[in-house]
């Protein structure tokens, strides 16, 4: 089964409800937005907005506009998303919270639907948006308790010059997608982000004591699958003292032994919900990611997402 697809063009709405249209597409891709100022009757855009994998990817171009989060709607809102773009043409204003922002082709720039933003386009425009949710995105960036304020991603070299190309691909290819390949292609794309992000973060002021939590939690997220994953085992193969070890995870919003057992319960929950794992039973997973008791497993998994996993391998199924 390929990605679902969401296509919109202002070619199809009458010039007197183009402004209406424009902020309904808006809100439907992008959280919501209004748009304060009417639209000229010559106003073009199109908008292409892919489901995938838990994200969305948006396309959108469009002739010069003004939008606008205030916080009437950020306060509104219960979800979280963080949005990264990339300006493939075209020239964009950004004011995110009390910081501007300019951005032109080759650009990105990260947004988060907590703050008050507003848009101005100032020159026809084409650009590719991701629309990640929060607590789907945090597990990738773990060492950072709120998402980034938001602003550039240096995109000219380095991890963030590899993301801007990876999403101009994925825009590209995604509608080639298939089911099976789609939750891996998901997983890079924000394993990418992760790290670009983190690059971001650590631009400004080097965090020894940051560094070293993001060393333990990536040797915990490749030992998943050792079930005597124990606090004293991570502190020696770290080669740090076990009071240090409590001392690193008091930054984060969990002990040691929560975030090995949260990390195994979003390894499985990945796997229940991904096609390429439909031939192994649930307890085959929740053995392969460290859990040695199915039924401790069953309830753990029910307590955080709400649904046992036979109910979430079902969903992912239907989706």
């Amino acid at each position: 089964m390929l990605i679902q697809s969401t296509s919109w063009s202002s070619t199809d709405i009458s010039a007197s409800d183009r402004t209406d249209a424009w902020q309904e597409i808006l809100s439907g891709s992008y959280r919501e937005w209004q748009v304060p100022q009417r639209l000229p009757a010559t106003f073009y855009a199109t908008l292409c907005r892919h489901d995938f994998a838990g994200t969305e990817l948006v396309e959108t171009i469009c002739d010069p506009c003004i939008g606008e989060r205030t916080r009437k709607h950020v306060h509104r809102d219960d979800d979280l998303y963080l949005g990264v773009q990339l300006t493939t043409s075209g020239r964009e204003r950004f004011r995110i919270g009390d910081s501007g922002v300019e951005v032109s082709s080759g650009d990105l720039v990260v947004w988060t639907t907590d703050q008050v933003v507003q848009f101005e386009v100032m020159e026809r425009l084409h650009k590719v948006t991701l629309m990640i949710p929060w607590t789907l995105m945090r597990e990738h960036v773990a060492e950072r308790k709120r998402p980034p304020s938001g602003g550039r991603i240096e995109s000219k070299e380095g991890v963030g010059s590899l993301l801007a190309v990876h999403l101009l691909a994925l825009s590209n290819q995604i509608s080639t997608l298939d089911s099976s390949v789609q939750c891996s292609v998901s997983r890079s794309t924000l394993e990418l982000l992760g790290v670009a992000l983190s690059g971001q973060q650590q631009a400004t002021t080097f965090d020894a004591t940051a560094v070293m939590l993001r060393k333990v939690q990536d040797y915990i997220l490749r030992h998943l699958h050792e079930d005597d994953m124990t606090p004293a085992r991570i502190a020696e193969a770290n080669g740090i003292s076990l009071r240090y070890l409590h001392m690193l995870f008091q930054r984060s919003s969990m002990t040691v032994s929560g975030y090995v057992l949260q990390s195994r319960l979003n390894a499985c929950h990945r796997a229940l919900t991904d096609p390429s794992y439909s031939r192994f039973q649930i307890s085959e997973i929740a053995f392969r990611w460290g859990f040695n008791s199915t039924s401790h497993f069953c309830r753990a998994f029910k307590e955080k997402f709400g649904q046992s996993p036979g109910d979430a391998r079902r969903a992912g199924t239907a989706a």
